[in-house]
């Protein structure tokens, strides 16, 4: 094992570092193989037998994979080929995930699970928001519970809609209109309250 002039990290010999890719110092091994003499004259050489040993011992726990410009063998987890210096590819970025609401398959770049409509991406969560705060603030006045949703379009549709049908109570009609704006921003208020707390999308629209 050598440290790595560059990150510092212990890595096996080679000529880079399988950690950064660095050009490792060359180092100059000698070996020298044990000969042992058998009373029977014959020659063992004690070298090939350990390396034998070693080759059984790799078989059984071997987790490796191959460079794909040289071909060394080198550990599963190695970034740097320490023969050539090749830095492996990392792994595919999936096409498909899975909704966590509705379990259907959609895909992996989807923000909205065209299935069930419920908000996938890995993105800033609404903050949530009180139901019987906004329910308040829309029978006061249409259109302020939607402005504290931060849906301001609809916000100011209803605020338009509400004052209009208010002037309209001249030619009667008004009363009408006045009662039914009222209710549906009462309505709509309350369910896009509780559909910002599930994480589903609410459209800033009317139609």
């Amino acid at each position: 094992m050598v440290i790595c002039p560059d990150c510092g990290k212990e890595v096996k010999e080679a000529k880079f570092c399988s950690n950064c890719g660095a050009l490792l110092p060359e180092i100059e091994e000698v070996v020298e193989a044990e000969v042992v003499e058998e009373p029977a004259g014959e020659v063992v050489d004690v070298s090939a037998e350990e390396e034998t040993v070693e080759e059984e011992k790799f078989e059984v726990v071997k987790k490796s994979k191959f460079c794909t410009n040289c071909g060394t063998e080198v550990d599963l987890d190695t970034v740097f080929c320490p023969q050539c210096g090749f830095k492996f590819a990392q792994e595919e970025k999936p096409q498909t995930k899975f909704c966590q609401s509705c379990g259907k398959k959609i895909n992996f770049n989807a923000e909205i699970c065209p299935h069930c409509g419920v908000r996938v991406a890995n993105v800033t969560r609404y903050e949530e928001k009180n139901v019987l705060l906004s329910a308040i603030l829309s029978f006061l006045f249409p259109g302020l519970g939607h402005l504290y949703l931060g849906l301001n379009k609809k916000g100011v549709s209803f605020i338009i809609a509400y004052i209009v049908s208010a002037i309209l109570i001249i030619l009667l009609i008004g009363i009408v209109l006045v009662i039914i704006v009222w209710i549906w921003a009462l309505i709509d208020t309350i369910k896009s309250t509780e559909a910002i707390n599930k994480g589903e999308f609410v459209e800033d629209k009317l139609f």
